[in-house]
């Protein structure tokens, strides 16, 4: 009975651990135009986050981030996206 028990507190306890471990992060990827032309070298960052990058040569950009919602910013303009478990591809046309 009493392993019975021992077992019963330790699935708990897993339970909960896994419940507060932060997701994983997904990848949020795609490319920034600027007047239907690729943009490169722009600076990326995701409001409220110590998060940043720059767009590549061809104007693309990757950020791990955890899912949900967020908003970037792109030469002062203000995006939101959605970042899917499965990672999520935006394209943005300034």
């Amino acid at each position: 009975m009493r392993r019975r028990g021992m077992i019963g507190i330790v699935s708990f306890a897993l339970v909960l651990l896994v419940n507060t471990v932060p997701l994983i992060a997904a990848e949020l990827s795609g490319k920034v135009y600027r007047g239907g032309t690729p943009a490169a070298n722009l600076s990326i960052i995701v409001e409220g986050k110590n998060v940043e990058t720059r767009t590549d040569g061809k104007g693309e950009y990757r950020l791990d981030l955890p899912p949900g919602n967020y908003t970037l910013i792109i030469r002062g303009q203000r995006f939101t996206v959605t970042v899917s478990p499965g990672g999520t591809r935006q394209d943005i046309r300034l």
